[in-house]
């Protein structure tokens, strides 16, 4: 059974390895902008992992390109097999409890993984594990013991109907299966909110953003699932796809949502919060 949904950005600097700097002792510092995120973050894992010890982890494949056979498994969500030697939209990119990855090209051989067993195995570590799978293991890692995760990633350019019915499907096969199952969902709004952000500065942002968040904080999956989808690419809104899957995953219910975290320390709008199943609507 389904019980709470964690959302969460993708930051390599959430992992303390990563981010540089004295944030206690210089306030000017770009890393005394972490520490508060971080809690944020770590405070809704753990909430997620007094729940459920199972979770899914949910994000976005940005390598429009990758083929089946570099990591994870490419399987058709309506046939749940392969579909061959290349994928295409439509199809999510899974990756299992033997997953392990580093964050080595990210500045730190800092090793992660989906469960326990494979951490502490001798499983090579995997640099080329996408952002989400790399966060989503150090989120597990860190959220205590006995947390075991799969990852599935959309396509960034999912179309919004197939984003959807992943989420319903997600929550049917959850709620189909014994105890209960967590969701954990790793996104990013738009990367273009500031002169230093990756996407530079773009005046239409902060409007596209206030509107995500505005949804986010008030469980509005009508909101989320209207997103402008050609606007969200050329402002950098990586989780856009995410976003509308977590929309499917609430289509029958009310969530009860607590937002914990809002800003865009990078000039990248971040939200934390968690979703726990409330009321059919």
């Amino acid at each position: 059974m389904f019980c709470l949904a964690a959302l969460i950005p993708s930051p390599p600097v959430l992992v303390p390895e990563l981010c540089g700097g004295r944030p206690g002792a210089d306030d000017a510092h770009l890393a005394a902008r972490v520490p508060a995120l971080r809690e944020a973050v770590l405070t809704a894992v753990r909430e997620l992992a007094g729940q459920a010890s199972r979770w899914t982890v949910v994000g976005v494949d940005m390598a429009a390109d990758r083929g089946p056979g570099e990591v994870g498994t490419f399987v058709t969500e309506a046939a749940g097999v392969s579909p061959g030697p290349s994928a295409t939209r439509g199809e999510v990119l899974v990756f299992d409890t033997g997953t392990v990855g580093t964050f080595r090209g990210y500045g730190a051989d800092v090793r992660v993984a989906l469960s326990d067993d494979a951490l502490e195995g001798n499983a090579p570590a995997d640099p080329d594990l996408p952002l989400p799978v790399l966060i989503g293991g150090w989120a597990r890692g860190c959220a205590g013991d006995g947390v075991t995760a799969t990852a599935r990633l959309v396509d960034h350019d999912a179309a919004l109907a197939h984003c959807v019915e992943l989420g319903e499907r997600l929550r049917r096969e959850l709620d189909a299966e014994p105890g209960t199952h967590g969701v954990l969902l790793i996104a990013d709004g738009a990367a273009t909110l500031s002169t230093s952000a990756p996407g530079y500065f773009d005046p239409r942002a902060q409007a596209v953003q206030d509107e995500i968040d505005d949804a986010l904080s008030a469980g509005d999956r009508t909101a989320l699932t209207t997103l402008d989808t050609d606007l969200c690419a050329e402002l950098g809104v990586s989780g856009r796809a995410a976003y509308q899957v977590l929309a499917g995953l609430f289509s029958a219910d009310v969530p009860k949502v607590e937002t914990l975290y809002r800003a865009a320390p990078f000039g990248v709008g971040y939200q934390v919060s968690t979703w726990r199943s409330g009321a059919g609507s």
